[in-house]
């Protein structure tokens, strides 16, 4: 069985950043609809450090 990897997403217009396997529709906090995929490298330090 194979488990799906977490990606991290960020909001482009409050910056909240999202964990989940798929990204939101739109964001929970500015209902802004520009969501994109962190770099991978930068994926868990922007979640944990609120950037």
């Amino acid at each position: 069985m194979t488990v799906p990897a977490l990606r991290f997403f960020v909001c482009n217009g409050c910056g909240t950043v999202y964990a989940d396997i798929e990204p939101p529709a739109a964001c929970h906090r500015c209902d802004g609809e520009r969501i994109e995929e962190l770099r991978a490298e930068d994926q868990a330090f922007d979640y944990f450090t609120g950037q």
